[in-house]
């Protein structure tokens, strides 16, 4: 609610209040015991430590490839690996806030009935943000960056749209479980609370108007359909008729409320001149310094210095790559960014995995990691990662799958 905590104030607030939250995991006794007894954890850790240690490793002259030239330049030795020391040191605090939330990820997934009343609460949640984002955007009672797209406090449409897919793709999980065995007739009636959850959601992602995260949501849709498939947590036909139904409500909603979204789409061409020309004088500035980068956090400071006469104008404004995996090559590195993609992947690999194995909470599980996809997805077109706010929540997602693909002892 703090505009996507993209100020560094509401930013370094909430990191605060992750630690205090991590805190109280460890003092009560019940949580601390579900915590301790989660394995795996040790590959993740080492990597995520990993990250961290060439972030402080930048802050020194003694950074990978050497203090930055601009340091000998404005005659200020010794210099750093990083071309803004204090940037960086904001970012390693929010990763560290990153790190807090995922633990509390972890210790709400180490009860399968804890996971469920979060996962519940968090549709909720979403659904009461999205009637408000949806009320104030026709009323007008909020401040819009873009006009005829709804945003909410976001402060980008896209980041919006991401935050709307996600939870959508959270919200099929237990939709499709209250759906298992149930006849036709009585699927409306089987899970109205989710059902309704869906509708607000869905109109909520279309009327952003953001094409990457409707193309994450539909990614992550297919996704989960496959996992249940392949966990055998789903027959063909009740998926078909499943399917045929969400396509049918798609259509639906897209004719409701989607109309600016269908004309984004046919208009392709729209920004993509101006992203392919940000991204290749992005991946420039990656390959000038691959191996140790120019230090995290120092986007702004970079962009600046890569503008000429002729970008100026386009891409002046511009705050982020909108590309994530770019922008981590370019701030950390070879050094920096394989550790964190890395540790990613080693949380969704396992959390899958293990989740293949298990036998309850499936659908819940599974539709936390295809809801992954959104932001994998809309994260090589937008920066919604680098919104704090959208961050946060991606953390406590990552934790609270981790945790629950390995089954409560209750």
């Amino acid at each position: 609610m703090a505009y996507g905590a993209i100020r560094i104030e509401p930013a370094l607030i909430a990191t605060i209040l992750a630690a205090l939250l991590l805190a109280v995991c460890i003092a009560v006794p019940p949580l601390r015991r579900d915590l301790l007894r989660i394995r795996g954890l040790v590959w993740p850790t080492i990597l995520f430590a990993l990250v961290l240690a060439m972030g402080l490793l930048s802050l020194t002259p003694f950074a990978l490839g050497g203090p930055h030239p601009v340091w000998a330049y404005v005659g200020a030795g010794p210099g750093s690996g990083t071309v803004d020391p204090s940037a960086t040191i904001l970012e390693l605090i929010k990763l560290g806030g990153l790190a807090c939330l995922f633990v509390v990820g972890v210790t709400t997934g180490a009860s399968d009935e804890r996971a469920r009343t979060a996962v519940n609460v968090l549709i909720a949640l979403s659904v009461l943000f999205g009637l408000w984002a949806f009320f104030a955007f026709t009323t007008g009672a909020i401040f819009q960056t873009q006009r005829g797209r709804l945003e909410g406090m976001l402060m980008s449409p896209n980041t919006a749209g991401t935050f709307f897919a996600a939870l959508l793709v959270v919200t099929l999980g237990p939709l499709m479980r209250n759906l298992r065995g149930v006849q036709a007739s009585r699927a409306l009636q089987a899970g109205s609370g989710y059902w309704i959850a869906l509708l607000v959601l869905a109109a909520c992602l279309l009327m952003t108007a953001s094409r990457g995260a409707a193309l994450g949501a539909a990614a992550g849709a297919v996704g989960l359909v496959i996992m249940l498939f392949f966990a055998g947590q789903a027959s063909l036909n009740r998926a078909s008729i499943l399917l045929l139904a969400a396509v049918f409500g798609a259509a639906a909603a897209l004719y409701a409320f989607g109309g600016n979204l269908v004309e984004r789409f046919a208009d392709i061409n729209d920004g993509a001149t101006g992203r392919a020309e940000l991204f290749a004088m992005h991946w420039r500035a990656f390959q000038a310094a691959p191996l140790g980068g120019y230090g995290l956090g120092t986007f702004e400071t970079i962009h600046r210095t890569l503008l000429d006469a002729q970008a100026l104008e386009s891409v002046w404004r511009i705050r982020a790559t909108h590309n994530v995996y770019i922008q981590w090559l370019e701030e950390a590195g070879l050094a920096g960014a394989l550790p964190m993609f890395a540790c990613i992947a080693s949380i969704m690999g396992m959390a899958l995995v293990r989740g293949m194995r298990r036998s309850r909470m499936t659908h819940v599980l599974f539709a936390l990691i295809a809801a992954d996809l959104v932001f994998l997805i809309h994260g090589f077109t937008d920066f919604a990662l680098q919104t704090p706010s959208m961050a946060m929540m991606w953390s406590y997602l990552l934790g609270l799958q981790f945790a629950l693909s390995q089954g409560s002892r209750r």
